[in-house]
């Protein structure tokens, strides 16, 4: 077995991923998150952006985006994202319901995100915005 960091994958269409994290908890990570993906659309109409939240316990996106609804699935089975502002996003929050409570663990929740960024038609994105939990 290998030592050192994973292979990194592609996510197919996208150009450039922006992570935005934090050690912590309650320090604004979404609404960073969101408002850095509204900004690269003001600033670049041109620019196709995409925004992810990964925060499988707690996501805010959808209500910061004000989206709600479930994504459609394409005819090569992947899930579309739902678009407001111009923006294509997608989240936990979109396939569970609000007052759902999400007791996942390792694999699953890892399992659950991997699906979000690989199962998506994100179309051809310039950046994507990963909110992470």
């Amino acid at each position: 077995m290998s030592r050192g960091l994973p292979k990194q994958k592609p996510i197919e269409g996208v150009k450039q991923v922006i992570v935005v994290a934090s050690g912590k908890g309650g320090v604004g990570k979404s609404t960073t998150a969101v408002n850095l993906a509204l900004a690269l659309a003001a600033n670049d109409s041109s620019k196709a952006i995409g925004l992810l939240d990964v925060d499988v316990y707690g996501p805010s996106v959808p209500k910061m985006m004000n989206l709600k609804g479930n994504p459609e699935l394409s005819q090569s089975n992947l899930m579309r994202p739902l678009l407001n502002y111009g923006i294509a996003c997608m989240s936990m929050g979109f396939l569970v319901e609000e007052s759902e409570p999400v007791v996942w663990r390792g694999l699953m929740v890892m399992s659950a995100i991997e699906k979000l960024l690989r199962q998506v038609d994100w179309g051809q994105l310039d950046y994507l915005v990963v909110d992470m939990p």
